[in-house]
């Protein structure tokens, strides 16, 4: 088991080994082990939520090689419309902050199917390039006309891509700084990297969003920190890079994009706001992460509670996704609750999840199981999933598990 994961002594961020237990969320299979039978064995290691009480970042234990978590890979970004949208606006909006000239190199660490690099290239931006480690996706981007390299992002490969390419003017991380073991060697390949003029953004799922919504289904392996605007940028600023601005964004159920630079420039009005509610909301203190901690636990017990009265009833799952994962191990949901999984992404039909062993299936084929509830495992893409089935003629309940706390919705007629 050993050979399997790895726990860590000290901080991700600041190597304190004043390291502070928080949440246990037991033992618990990769999240994006899709499996192809139902037997199919899915090795588990333990996950463990930790808080540092020097830099005050959130973060997992468990370290599972990476090599392991995302050579191969099933998540798909383009597959939802509110990302492909959301994808356009934050373009436009990297392009008004970066006054970026049409021969600018705009580079994405981690970018997947090349959704969020598209946009660029249809305005006439031609100098951009991807970088994943997942073959299946890059392919699947480079069929597209999004060039992108297969490798995991590091200092070296920086290094050889300003010297053949030049320093980049706009650099993009979008769900992936909290994603990798090796912090700092990848926050040193963007500032070798970034032109002394250019800007950076990086995306990553709120530590206050994740707090007020209970989102405890965020925790999993592949995402080993749970950042807050402090803890982020005291690892940035090991770099000399100097947050300037940040906007909310729609995705994972609560983000925010910090964008900096190497140059000091003046903290915009909402960086300023955003960082008060920080400091009035004490997201960034161990006792506010205790507290989430024990309501955890109170909602394992009202997610039982919402499930009995269905016991036998035909419940269809919607959104075979990582978060789903944590959440259906953690409360101990499977078949006799859950018969089946929708999924948009094609990669995905006809495997079953990892621990659960939900087979995962179309939407019609769902549809077809003629469901007399849904629960939206992806509940922050919560309002298109219920207009497509309510399209579909379907009329029963839906249930959501998040945020806050469980909940049933009558489909609207």
């Amino acid at each position: 088991m050993r050979r399997f994961y790895a726990a860590i002594s000290q901080c991700r961020v600041c190597r304190s080994k004043n390291l502070t237990d928080i949440l246990f969320l037991g033992k618990q299979p990769m999240a994006n082990s899709l499996k192809d039978g139902a037997q199919a064995a899915a090795p588990k290691s333990p996950l463990t939520l930790a808080h540092c009480r020097d830099c005050r970042l959130v973060q997992i234990r468990e370290t599972i090689k990476k090599e392991t978590l995302f050579s191969n890979y099933v998540w798909v970004s383009g597959t939802s419309p509110t990302t492909r949208r959301y994808a356009d606006e934050l373009a436009q909006k990297i392009l008004q902050i970066a006054e970026l000239k049409p021969a600018g190199f705009v580079v994405e660490i981690a970018s997947n199917d090349g959704t969020f690099l598209r946009p660029f290239i249809k305005m006439g931006y031609r100098n951009v390039l991807g970088i994943d480690p997942a073959a299946n996706i890059a392919a699947m981007a480079n069929k597209e006309g999004v060039q992108t390299l297969t490798a995991f992002w590091n200092k070296k490969l920086a290094r050889d891509l300003a010297q053949k390419r030049g320093k980049a003017h706009v650099i993009i991380a979008r769900n992936v700084i909290a994603h990798v073991s090796e912090l700092h060697d990848v926050i040193a390949g963007i500032e070798e990297l970034l032109s002394d003029a250019g800007i950076g953004a990086i995306e990553f799922h709120y530590a206050a969003d994740i707090l007020e919504g209970l989102q405890y289904d965020s925790m999993y392996h592949e995402h080993l920190c749970y950042f807050s605007i402090r803890s982020l940028s005291r690892l940035l600023a090991q770099y000399r890079l100097i947050p300037f601005h940040a906007d909310l964004s729609p995705i994972s159920g609560g983000a925010i994009v910090l964008y900096f630079s190497k140059a000091a420039r003046r903290l915009t009005p909402a960086l300023r706001d955003l960082l008060a509610q920080e400091r009035r909301k004490n997201i960034n203190s161990l006792s506010r992460w205790k507290k989430f901690a024990a309501d955890c636990l109170r909602h394992r017990t009202l997610s039982a509670q919402m499930l009995s009265p269905l016991r036998g009833k035909a419940v269809v799952g919607f959104g075979a996704s990582a978060r789903s994962s944590t959440y259906l191990n953690f409360c101990g949901i499977g078949r006799r609750h859950i018969q089946a999984v929708i999924d948009n992404n094609p990669i995905k039909h006809g495997k079953f999840t990892p621990g659960s062993c939900l087979p995962i299936v179309s939407f019609r084929a769902g549809m077809r199981m003629h469901p007399g509830a849904i629960f939206i495992f992806a509940w922050n893409f919560k309002e298109e999933i219920m207009k497509r089935c309510r399209q579909a003629g379907y009329r029963g309940k839906f249930l959501t598990a998040f945020p806050n706390k469980p909940s049933i919705t009558e489909a609207l007629k």
